[in-house]
């Protein structure tokens, strides 16, 4: 960890906060995150040195504890009530960064496996079916065509990238880019889907009452760059 050796509270934070993938990872354990293999997967260019290292140093500043997993062999992450507070932070700096540097999105930057947890988590239950509902994603521009399930009953929901032998409700085909531009806000789900990038194919129910249940990305609603001048 870098000594600023300035006693300003802000010089204090940052000697944490500003090491390299810190905040990602407490941005994947407000996720949900818990075990080393998943910081693995959803930041996969990470190296496991520099996890350990990351992880080391949150719990000796007591933003996160670490808990044996019972019966198990390794370690369980959790935030902190300290941890817990950066969460406005977090959101404030992710929204400062819409009206002020974001411009989009690479190809180099997406994820599926990180698009589809959040979409999972953003599901709005409450507002699907009574009885099993089930989503089927499919991406055609990933290596072998990669297909994804959300299995939603009885309150949770369960996701998937294995086959399943199973009725489905709705189909989702797009890009992996496309479809995070409409999770992040960057493009309509009335335009991508009007556009034939995104094509939704289920009953009438669940397509009338799409923009309902799919929840977007809490910064889909936020204002977006300004425009000098």
């Amino acid at each position: 960890m870098y000594n600023y050796r300035d006693y300003c509270p802000i010089a204090k934070a940052a000697q944490v906060l500003c090491e390299r993938w810190t905040v990602l990872i407490i941005r994947e354990l407000m996720e949900g995150s818990t075990r080393y293999s998943e910081f693995q997967r959803y930041l996969p260019r990470i190296s496991p040195t520099l996890l350990k290292d990351r992880l080391r140093l949150l719990e000796e500043n007591g933003l996160i504890i670490r808990k044996k997993i019972p019966g198990q062999r390794g370690h369980e992450y959790h935030l902190t009530a300290a941890g817990h507070e950066l969460e406005p932070i977090l959101m404030n700096l992710g929204a400062w960064s819409l009206r002020w540097i974001y411009d989009g999105m690479s190809e180099d930057e997406l994820s599926v496996d990180s698009l589809m947890r959040d979409i999972a988590h953003r599901i709005i239950v409450d507002k699907l079916p009574r009885g099993r509902t089930v989503l089927h994603f499919r991406f055609p521009d990933l290596d072998k065509s990669e297909e994804w399930y959300l299995v939603v009953e009885g309150g949770e929901i369960k996701l998937c990238d294995d086959k399943l032998m199973i009725d489905i409700d709705v189909y989702f085909t797009a890009s992996l880019k496309t479809l995070t531009e409409v999770w992040m806000g960057d493009r309509s789900l009335k335009s991508a889907m009007d556009s034939g990038d995104l094509k939704v194919v289920g009953s009438q129910h669940y397509l009338k009452t799409l923009g309902s249940w799919l929840g977007l990305s809490v910064f889909a609603s936020m204002p977006r760059r300004l425009q000098s001048g």
